[in-house]
């Protein structure tokens, strides 16, 4: 693993558990009820000292990705790559339609492993296998600089 990616599973790790990007509570530019899963992927990377990532809005503005965008291989986002191959330290996303999210983002923090925000625990921090189930068929991105 490179010292980036040390970076972000360390910081990643550090927040299982957390509450802080809970669907019912506010969180930076996300009001309550609000899935939050790609503010936590953008709030590591910042933390893990990293360029947050960011997509074109407006063609002169930028804004985080959404799960959605991480999860479309099209999508440009700046420093990060498209990877078959995962590794510790990378953005893993599927898109989905839900009525409230462009679908679900995380980060692999160990083989067969991520940490995401979780609807299933009411937003809190998890590490489990999402992502590397049998019926996930995820887009994973490395960071590159």
């Amino acid at each position: 693993m490179d010292a980036n990616a040390v970076k972000i599973v360390t910081v990643a790790k550090s927040y299982v558990g957390s509450g802080a990007w809970m669907y019912i509570k506010e969180k930076d530019g996300f009001g309550k009820n609000k899935n939050k899963c790609n503010q936590f992927v953008y709030d590591v990377v910042v933390e893990a000292g990293l360029p947050g990532p960011t997509v074109p809005k407006y063609g002169i503005f930028s804004r985080p990705p959404t799960a959605g965008e991480w999860a479309t291989p099209a999508v440009l986002i700046k420093g990060w790559k498209v990877v078959t191959e995962p590794q510790a330290g990378d953005v893993v996303a599927e898109a989905h339609r839900y009525a409230d999210a462009t679908g679900h983002v995380g980060i692999v923090v160990e083989a067969g492993q991520t940490a995401s925000a979780s609807s299933n625990e009411g937003g809190k921090i998890v590490q489990n296998d999402w992502g590397f189930r049998a019926d996930n068929h995820p887009t994973f991105r490395r960071y590159i600089g």
